[in-house]
């Protein structure tokens, strides 16, 4: 399944494969300059994905015991 991502990553031009001719023989990956772009724009949606998580688990620990938030319907 790596196998599989990195020649997609490869095949959209999200990274470089280069093969090392050593015994053994390796292989090694680099993100290219459109990959670098893309990483930064995930790291910066994971952020803010996390900080609102965060939040979120503030506002449910203060809420009091049987209290219900904001939007949520009883069955």
């Amino acid at each position: 399944m790596l196998s599989q991502t990195l020649q997609a990553l490869e095949r959209d031009g999200m990274v470089t494969r280069d093969v090392v001719t050593t015994i053994p023989p390796r292989v090694e990956y680099a993100l290219t300059p459109l990959g670098e772009g893309v990483a930064k724009k995930l790291r910066a949606l994971a952020d803010l994905l996390e900080g609102a998580a965060a939040e979120g688990a503030l506002g449910q620990a203060a809420a009091e015991p049987g209290e219900e938030e904001p939007g949520e319907g009883r069955a």
